[in-house]
């Protein structure tokens, strides 16, 4: 079976569902299956001429940020009967226009909306009015014409229910997952180590994601400040790209809070030092107030590393079933009670969850499990 993705950017520092596309395309490229991906990135981009895994077609950057391409649809129109089905990656873009390409050549096509439904979104009433004719001349008219609309759990196929007038899809669930990193822990420990001193001997919870309003590192950095008798050597690591230049004003929190010795920036990671980083943080922590999926929170559990995250966080139930780690509110005092949770357990019990986090990886979030998702799928609306 030829699949197509088609996404906007395969930059990886969009976040999570570059990295799900990535390990789709890794796992369904063999014997068996073929997918290729489709992007507006700059053909010369490093993520495009490094990616020598599977292939990639970039057609140079849309205009505005609504990525107008009519070279795109122009693509589409000349390869698309190429491929047994296409998917859609994401939605608010020019790109959800291809669908309309889509039905006209009779290709089966899905919409993978990556949470991009969820009703949080419609909390600035002036962006929800903006989106609603976006909505009825396109996105609707797509999903509701797509052969399969995605979704990773039953949690966000409920939420998009309510998101905006006249919804019709034929919803699916495929779960995303993670290719665990092979590498020895303990030599990505010492690498990880190696590159950040400062955090030799100490024990950090670790915060890995984009840094951006709706990711809560701000209520993390509260709750941080509110903890008593806090253990001298414990410390919080944030890691990720600084999206949407919030670093200079959570620097400010810091300072203000008296907790500059307490927080270590860590940038951009990637590779063996990102991984060493989960393998050497004692905790990793997610205050998001919305998280279709939280691809760094099966990260983490592929590395035995117990999350603390908010119930904001689709994937929550599975995580609080599985023991995996500890579930609360999105605000300042939920977030503080997840610390204290976690800095009252014994070492034994800390060594507990470290185990059920395996556990819960292997049962959920695995590559495996999340390729038989999707194959599923795929095979259901292919012809």
């Amino acid at each position: 079976m030829k699949t197509l993705r088609i996404i906007r950017s395969m930059n990886p520092a969009q976040g999570g569902v570059v990295e799900a596309v990535n390990q789709a395309a890794l796992a369904f490229n063999n014997e068996k299956h073929q997918m290729d991906v489709l992007c507006l990135d700059d053909p010369d981009a490093d993520w495009v001429v490094g990616n020598d895994s599977y292939h990639v077609y970039a057609l140079g950057e849309g205009k505005t940020a609504y990525g107008v391409h009519f070279g795109y649809l122009k693509w589409l129109w000349k390869n698309a009967r190429n491929y047994d089905v296409v998917i859609i990656d994401g939605l608010w873009q020019f790109l959800v226009l291809g669908g309309y390409v889509l039905r006209l050549l009779d290709v089966p096509y899905c919409v993978f909306t990556h949470g991009m439904l969820d009703p949080y979104f419609n909390k600035d009433r002036l962006k929800y009015i903006k989106k609603l004719p976006f909505w009825f001349l396109s996105e609707r008219n797509v999903i509701a014409a797509a052969h399969a609309t995605i979704f990773t759990c039953k949690e966000e196929s409920i939420l998009a229910e309510k998101s905006f007038p006249l919804f019709r899809a034929k919803p699916h669930m495929a779960s995303l997952g993670v290719q665990p990193y092979l590498s020895s822990g303990t030599d990505l420990n010492v690498i990880f180590l190696s590159e950040f001193s400062e955090l030799v001997d100490k024990r950090f919870a670790l915060f890995l994601s984009r840094i951006h309003k709706k990711k809560g590192i701000d209520i993390l950095i509260d709750a941080l400040s509110n903890i008593k008798n806090l253990p001298d050597d414990f410390m919080l690591a944030i890691a990720g790209p600084d999206s949407n230049d919030l670093k200079a004003q959570l620097e400010a929190q810091i300072e203000q809070h008296g907790l500059s010795d307490r927080v270590v920036w860590l940038g951009m990671l990637s590779g063996d030092v990102k991984w060493g980083a989960y393998h050497a943080a004692e905790v990793f922590v997610l205050p998001s107030h919305q998280e279709n999926f939280g691809i760094v929170v099966a990260e983490a559990l592929s590395t035995a590393t117990p999350v603390l995250i908010t119930n904001k966080v689709n994937i929550w139930r599975e995580i609080d079933a599985a023991g995996a780690g500890f579930v609360e509110n999105d605000d300042v005092g939920g977030i503080e009670v997840l610390l204290n949770k976690w800095l009252c357990l014994s070492n034994s019990e800390r060594q507990a969850m470290s185990s059920m986090a395996k556990a819960c990886y292997l049962e959920n979030f695995s590559i495996k499990s999340a390729v038989d998702d999707l194959e599923r799928v795929l095979m259901a609306v292919a012809k």
